[in-house]
């Protein structure tokens, strides 16, 4: 594979990244909806999205071929796909309301994940390879692409994370690797 095809790659990853945080946060007003007293004059009808049902985005989220977790501000999960799963070997119920350090991060690691973080909550993206361990404490390195995530008053609610482990990565860019098919891990 080519540096251009790669770059194609990339560009469609973030793509996917923008859908998914517009999807995260539906997600997170239909909670906030859902929060709200039962008093009829406050509550706000929630807007369906043309095209998808709420249902099918949910699909959609965890169908995606990289690992998927979703951050508040103070660093707690709030989404966590299928590949996390995968990647990471906590299941979703293990991983949402777990603080993410405690899950994926060695110790020596927590101050650089912090000012990475904090960056991601001025408003930066950040894009690079960083350690990660697994439930195992098994440590290895993934590619990760973390963005701010906003809400639909454009308040900064959290970050969203796209990861997958650099092994992977490596297979594709093999140029005697052409890609392969693969069943996904349900």
């Amino acid at each position: 594979m080519d540096e251009e095809e790669l770059m194609k790659k990339i560009r469609a990853l973030e793509e996917g990244q923008a859908e998914l945080k517009r999807e995260v946060s539906k997600l997170h007003q239909l909670r906030a909806e859902r929060q709200q007293p039962d008093d009829s004059s406050s509550r706000r009808r929630p807007q369906r999205a043309t095209g998808l049902s709420r249902r099918h985005h949910m699909m959609v989220m965890q169908s995606l071929g990289q690992a998927v977790h979703v951050l508040d501000l103070q660093g707690k999960v709030l989404y966590w796909n299928r590949n996390a799963e995968r990647l990471y070997n906590y299941s979703s119920a293990e991983a949402v309301g777990e603080d993410i350090t405690r899950l994926i991060i060695h110790p020596d690691d927590i101050l650089a994940l912090n000012k990475i973080v904090g960056k991601i909550f001025t408003g930066k993206c950040w894009r690079g390879k960083f350690p990660v361990k697994k439930k195992s404490g098994e440590r290895f390195f993934v590619v990760a692409d973390a963005t701010p995530l906003y809400d639909d008053d454009g308040s900064l609610m959290g970050l969203i994370c796209l990861a997958d482990d650099t092994k992977t990565l490596k297979e594709l860019i093999d140029p005697s690797t052409p890609g392969y098919y693969y069943y996904p891990k349900c």
